[in-house]
């Protein structure tokens, strides 16, 4: 599973391509229905999202902005229709997860009017996505408490009258229930930073 699945709190190994691991779930947003694959630089298995939202319309950016760097920001999907689309993510009740939601709008729709809306997760708000341009690649995170009384993560995206919303990917990380505190709520990143590096890169 790589790297990044030894970090958190529940092991996916042995799991096999398509299967749903609720503790490490990697969504490429886009891809045809049944597709998945494993990312050869990190090792990460990503699956499509047909199986986690019945709304929205598969895309891929243009090409002036694709590179093999950014293979699964490629495609997305779109929600034209409706001013509140969700995906319904399986968790174990009373956990703990990280949630990494990731955009890129590439000029998919030919407009070159990068949108603006808003992310709910179970009925809060989130963020409000915000882009400098088209080439723009925007991650979120958050470490949300899930409810005692639910086995689901309800994430949302909100029209808010700038644009249609849409996703690229998103990803799930179940974390070990002793870490990050809080009294009560979710715990939003402002920033992460990776003091010492020499090298000008990003650290996944």
């Amino acid at each position: 599973m790589g790297k990044e699945a030894k970090q958190f709190g529940r092991s996916c190994e042995g799991a096999k391509l398509g299967e749903i691991c609720k503790s490490f779930i990697s969504i490429d947003c886009g891809i045809p229905e049944g597709s998945d694959y494993k990312n050869p630089e990190t090792t990460i298995s990503y699956t499509s999202d047909a199986g986690y939202t019945d709304a929205g319309t598969n895309y891929n950016i243009s090409s002036a902005y694709y590179t093999s760097d950014n293979s699964v920001l490629s495609d997305l999907r779109s929600f034209p229709q409706g001013i509140r689309n969700c995906y319904t993510l399986p968790q174990d009740k009373g956990n703990k997860c990280l949630i990494r939601a990731i955009f890129m709008y590439g000029n998919y729709d030919s407009k070159n009017q990068p949108p603006q809306f808003a992310l709910y997760v179970d009925g809060d708000k989130w963020h409000t996505v915000r882009f400098d341009d088209a080439s723009d690649v925007v991650r979120v995170e958050i470490i949300h408490n899930i409810p005692a009384m639910t086995a689901y993560i309800h994430f949302c995206l909100v029209d808010i009258g700038h644009g249609t919303p849409f996703i690229s990917a998103l990803e799930l990380r179940q974390l070990n229930n002793s870490m990050y505190h809080t009294q009560s709520g979710s715990l939003k990143r402002i920033t992460r930073r990776d003091f010492g590096l020499t090298a000008d890169e990003i650290v996944r």
